[in-house]
């Protein structure tokens, strides 16, 4: 197995994302093969059900998918992306997965899992991210 490349560091990455800190989202792993985030669920992350809002959901996703396309070095941005809500929870600490599925040169595709500290699976999205450029180097 290859060794999986990371161009980014976890801590600037996270210092430099306002929406993840606001929304309590922590980075576990980068890596262009799979990215990992996780997130304790906050009552103003809950919908009027007193359940995960599906938008967070979703955030969490695309926000770990971004991740994952990213980590090879170079900007992308959401083209499309589909998504599955299979579950949810209420409490507790949920994790997201960006798993790659091709690299292309303009169009990375990765799906991304939502699940719960059990591992029940939450929601399923498959990305399309959009390749906008290479990242500034210092």
């Amino acid at each position: 197995m290859a060794e999986e490349k990371n161009c980014l560091n976890a801590e600037e990455y996270l210092a430099n994302n306002p929406f993840m800190r606001h929304n309590h989202m922590k980075i576990e792993k980068i890596s262009t093969e799979c990215s990992e985030i996780s997130m304790e669920v906050h009552p103003d992350g809950l919908n009027i059900m007193g359940m995960i809002h599906g938008g967070l959901l979703y955030s969490l996703a695309d926000v770990v998918t971004g991740l994952t396309a990213r980590a090879d070095g170079r900007k992308y941005v959401t083209q499309s992306a589909h998504v599955n809500f299979i579950a949810n929870v209420s409490q507790g600490k949920v994790t997201a997965r960006g798993i790659l599925v091709r690299r292309g040169r303009v169009i990375t595709i990765v799906r991304g899992e939502v699940t719960d500290e059990n591992g029940k699976l939450l929601a399923d999205v498959t990305a399309d991210m959009f390749c906008v450029g290479q990242e500034k180097s210092d």
